[in-house]
């Protein structure tokens, strides 16, 4: 998979990517993609029990608003290694004007800015860090 900065940029030599055998999870409604994606990457990592699953969500008190920080969290949870890179430590700002946000947009920056806050001390690993893209040398 490439990303946009990588897209328009020298093409891709072999080896250098990896494709893993990831089961697709289809999404069951509009709001839901980043719980399908955890959903497949726990599945490859032999992690998926839909039991589990339901319950971490319900411990973590996911509901329709789900925030990348919220999946970071959920990966925690469950144990997976990772480390959540973000142009943005905090909530933009800039989706206080979409329609999807905008109804819960005050309370739901407050807890979002919480769990950025509170990243650390939860072993949560976040890394501000702006696009960059992958050069050949």
């Amino acid at each position: 998979m490439r990303t946009e900065g990588e897209a328009s940029g020298p093409p891709l030599e072999p080896g250098d990517f990896v494709q893993l055998p990831v089961p697709i999870i289809q999404q069951l409604y509009h709001w839901d993609c980043g719980l399908a994606c955890s959903r497949m990457v726990l599945r490859y990592l032999g992690q998926l029990d839909d039991s589990e699953f339901e319950s971490a969500l319900q411990e973590l008190r996911l509901t329709r608003s789900i925030w990348t920080i919220d999946l970071a969290y959920l990966m925690r949870h469950f144990g997976v290694r990772h480390r959540f890179c973000t142009q943005t430590l905090g909530v933009d700002k800039g989706y206080k004007n979409q329609s999807f946000y905008r109804k819960h947009f005050d309370t739901e920056e407050t807890r979002v800015n919480q769990l950025f806050a509170q990243a650390k001390a939860c072993k949560v690993l976040v890394e501000k860090r702006r696009n960059v893209q992958h050069q050949h040398q």
